[in-house]
């Protein structure tokens, strides 16, 4: 087995035997394709994180001869890695390093770090810490210790340390919740020293070393990290930091989060609901219509005699999540007992029991999860009980079907659901409005590339930023995936870019980037659909043409005519297909992206079914 650790000195095992190779080069190019997990580096990419702007001549070779420095590492002396086949594929633009059966320190950390935080989310500090703790010290030293870095790797090295810091912070944070201020404090001493301006690091120490009846050091530590502020930053402390510092000068002693904690769950003894929506994307843009109409939706217009719903439906990619959250976050104000989020499909795209989403909501408000009861009626009759005079929003991301929502549903008339879904959900008790959000204007577009690219870049190369939008039509995630690869070439011309999504054979790899298959991302869309619908689609991105009728797929298909109607009815509320007027009749079209997804026939698994309980 290939055992991969860079979480410190970089170090390669093969079957317990260390492999890592000698040369300096070799390794570098050996981090960047572990670095990009699952995807084709492309040679060019390599080349410019070894050399920078000023490539050898024969740079493609050389490269070459570091990969099979890297095979010989990795497969032996037969050149066959763990499990058969070549460790390192090639491809026509670069190479991906096959992963199959591989361990890494780095995944290992990310996994321990998210399983801790939904823990902690949980109310479940104890494992939480415990999670966090056993993530951190997968930690050897430095990210990529001893690994000289370019710009690629470079910037990967920090993320990984920014990780490392974040997931500390919540460690300390939850340990303090747990009363463990006297063994923890020579720790975050040692913490705020090394990092005089982290300003967790600083109340951290303010609160433990209040509780342990240290008054003067929490003040010493506040009054060190103003000064340090005022020096290097010409900034004051947060509001956090003097609010805390007040409370310790008046012998109140811990932060307002303490505080709230110490009181216990809500009011008058029940769980309390907290703020528990991720940030919203700071690069948003346009969309000002249709925030407007989900804000004024969210509002209410005082005619609701039960919880109001708003649904927000679109294409794949279309940016509906970010568009729930940009609303959310603006009327934060107006929903004193919190925010709640509930994650309706997995990362692998199937649709949640409604019972796991409510066991988790309720977890989130203070519900102790021993205490839950197992069926889904029981669980959302606990669920209403709790919302009934409370003023909270809640979201539901990614729903699949109106079934999966209904159980979801609070009661009260100042209770706010906002619904994400590809597909339109009709018959939702409470819903006042759906808004749809279609592809993103040129102009909008192109304003968000050049957030993601930096203006100065766009101002040069005006006419290839319109050529790289018109690929990306209209899809927010596309423009974002490849604004980000184009980021990462700074020396690299735009029309290079806009020439290479001329090519339909790569323009979905072209839009992919580290964190984002595209061509995984449209084909997965459509897992949830049956079999029939599944079978029209596939066959409408085979097509010759980009315009088919429905006797034609019928003929095609050996099916009915009624039949093939039933499953586009379907297709269009998942926003996949688009019936056009044509000739007195209607043909069928694709959007370019999602024809060319499904050009090979999609690859879909079949449709999975919601669980009874």
């Amino acid at each position: 087995m290939l055992h991969f650790a860079l979480l410190g000195p970089m170090e390669i095992r093969v079957d317990g035997e260390v492999r890592t190779p000698s040369p300096p080069m070799a390794r570098r190019v050996l981090a960047v394709l572990l670095t990009h997990a699952y995807r084709v580096v492309p040679t060019e990419l390599l080349i410019d994180e070894l050399w920078g702007e000023h490539p050898p001549k024969r740079a493609r070779k050389t490269v070459q001869t570091y990969i099979c420095h890297l095979r010989k590492a990795l497969g032996g002396d037969g050149g066959s890695g763990p499990g058969g086949g070549d460790p390192v594929e090639t491809h026509p633009y670069g190479y991906r390093l096959r992963l199959q059966g591989c361990q890494s320190d780095v995944w290992l950390f990310q996994e321990r770090v998210r399983a801790g935080r939904e823990a902690l989310a949980r109310g479940e500090a104890s494992e939480g810490v415990a999670t966090l703790r056993s993530g951190l010290e997968l930690w050897r030293g430095a990210a990529l210790e001893g690994v000289e870095t370019g710009t690629v790797l470079g910037a990967r090295a920090t993320r990984l340390e920014e990780l490392r810091m974040r997931a500390l912070e919540q460690r300390v944070a939850g340990e303090l919740a747990l009363g463990r201020h006297h063994s923890l404090l020579e720790e975050i001493r040692d913490l705020a020293s090394q990092h005089p301006l982290n300003e967790e690091f600083c109340a951290h120490l303010m609160t433990a070393a209040s509780a342990c009846g240290q008054r003067g050091e929490a003040l010493g530590a506040y009054a060190r990290m103003r000064r340090a502020m005022a020096e290097q930053l010409g900034l004051e402390p947060s509001e956090r930091l003097r609010e805390l510092q007040r409370d310790i000068l008046t012998g109140q002693g811990e932060s307002p989060s303490a505080r709230t904690a110490a009181r216990g769950p809500g009011r008058s003894g029940e769980p309390g609901a907290p703020f528990h929506l991720p940030a919203a994307i700071g690069d948003f843009v346009g969309r000002l219509d249709e925030l407007d109409r989900i804000e004024r939706a969210v509002s209410g217009d005082g005619r609701a005699s039960e919880v109001r719903v708003v649904t927000v439906t679109g294409s794949p990619g279309v940016g509906k999540t970010e568009a729930a959250l940009q609303v959310a976050h603006r009327l934060r104000g107006r929903f004193p007992d919190g925010q709640l989020r509930g994650l309706l499909c997995r990362k692998d795209r199937t649709p949640r029991d409604p019972g796991e989403v409510l066991g988790e909501l309720l977890a989130a408000v203070g519900y102790d999860r021993a205490v839950l009861p197992e069926r889904v009626d029981d669980l959302a009759r606990m669920f209403r009980g709790w919302a009934a005079g409370r003023r909270f929003l809640l979201v539901l991301d990614d729903a699949v079907s109106r079934d999966q929502v209904v159980p979801l549903l609070p009661a009260g008339t100042d209770n706010t659901v906002i619904v994400t879904s590809r597909c339109r959900l009709s018959g939702l008790p409470g819903s006042v409005t759906d808004v749809e959000l279609g592809p993103l204007p040129e102009a909008v577009s192109r304003q968000l590339l050049t957030q993601v690219i930096g203006p100065a870049r766009a101002r040069r190369e005006p006419a290839a930023v319109s050529a790289v939008v018109a690929k990306c039509e209209g899809m927010p995630a596309a423009v974002r995936a490849v604004g980000g690869r184009i980021a990462t070439w700074p020396h690299r011309s735009l029309a290079d870019f806009a020439a290479r999504l001329e090519d339909d054979g790569q323009r979905l790899e072209e839009l992919s980037s580290p964190h984002l298959d595209m061509r995984r991302y449209l084909v997965e869309s459509a897992d949830r659909l049956p079999r029939s619908a599944r079978d029209v689609l596939a066959a409408l991105g085979r097509a010759a043409t980009a315009e088919v009728t429905v006797a034609d797929l019928a003929l095609g298909l050996c099916r009915s005519t009624s039949s093939i109607e039933r499953s586009v009815e379907l297709l269009a509320a998942f926003h996949v297909v688009r019936p056009v007027v044509r000739d007195g009749g209607y043909v069928l079209r694709l959007a370019p992206l999602i024809r060319l997804a499904f050009a090979g026939g999609g690859h879909t698994t079949p449709a999975p079914e919601l669980a009874a309980r």
